[in-house]
């Protein structure tokens, strides 16, 4: 397509006139590989970051020289494509704070780019700047990191057997978080051995679904193991003056992160936006494309 084209040829122009460590681009938005290859040539002494949800196209594109990211296989809006892209490549170390990113995204259906979003790599990040400061006991596995964001982001697009869910999943300084919460129910992960209670264990995903309907939060250790589920959340702390619409869920997440120096992502039940809580403050909200027939300010999405 014309634009898709000119889009690309700015996009190389921009990032050179501003210095970006990288652009990333969104392949599923292209009309086929060979468009997508032809633009990785073109782009040579620039790099490009390519973002699927297609795992088929992840291990093609694994077995290239590019730089690949698997993405979450479900539909978000273009900014929260671009935000869970940035989150993953941080963790990953393929970014870092203060990186320059010219990022391309548009619809999949309509095999076209047509946005382009100039981004600098900031403070909202710090998540992925966790250090020794922080205790052994605060730090998160950015691998434990992306599977929770995975699952929650799944959770907020498709809810559970079709009905919406909102939950809490707390990440790191479990010693503290447990200090500050107190079980809603029996803890369902209680008396299982630690490899059968791990997140990092993809057989392990369905379960935490499932548990996700119960009321109460997750606590996770740094390292992936789940030491609870239905966990009642009491933080001595609430953090910074939370959005207006943002309800009890969300006040305990800022809260507790305010409180330790855990982690916390948030699913809404109302909206299916997940949002990543640290120190109190909301770093990064990941929406979800809304459904065929609700408002929306423009077409539709990836």
């Amino acid at each position: 397509m014309d634009v898709t084209k000119k889009i690309l040829r700015n996009a190389l122009g921009m990032a050179r006139a501003l210095k970006a460590r990288a652009i990333l681009v969104y392949a599923d938005v292209f009309a086929g590989v060979a468009e997508l290859a032809a633009f990785l040539e073109e782009s040579a002494g620039q790099m490009v970051v390519v973002v699927t949800r297609e795992r088929e196209t992840y291990q093609r594109l694994k077995e290239t020289s590019a730089q690949v990211i698997l993405v979450p296989a479900v539909r978000l809006t273009r900014l929260g494509q671009i935000k869970i892209a940035v989150l993953l490549g941080l963790s990953r170390s393929i970014f870092e704070q203060g990186d320059r990113l010219i990022c391309l995204t548009g619809i999949s259906a309509d095999q076209a780019v047509d946005t382009m979003v100039f981004l600098e790599v900031g403070e909202e990040y710090e998540i992925f700047s966790m250090g020794e400061h922080d205790g052994e006991g605060a730090q998160v596995n950015p691998l434990v990191f992306e599977r929770v964001l995975d699952i929650a982001v799944a959770l907020g697009s498709q809810g559970r057997e079709g009905k919406p869910v909102g939950t809490i999943f707390v990440l790191g300084d479990t010693e503290n978080v447990l200090t500050h919460s107190t079980p809603l129910v029996l803890n369902p992960f209680h008396g299982h051995s630690e490899e059968k209670r791990n997140v990092l264990d993809p057989a392990l995903t369905e379960t935490v679904k499932e548990f996700s309907a119960i009321d109460g939060a997750f606590v996770i250790r740094g390292d992936g193991l789940i030491e609870a589920a239905g966990v009642y959340l009491k933080p001595s702390e609430f953090g910074e003056q939370l959005p207006w619409g943002l309800g009890t869920r969300h006040k305990s997440a800022a809260g507790i992160t305010a409180t330790t120096s855990a982690v916390a992502v948030a699913v809404s039940a109302s909206t299916g936006t997940v949002t990543v809580f640290r120190n109190g403050k909301i770093l990064i909200e990941v929406e979800r494309l809304k459904p065929i027939g609700s408002i929306s300010t423009g077409k539709g999405e990836a």
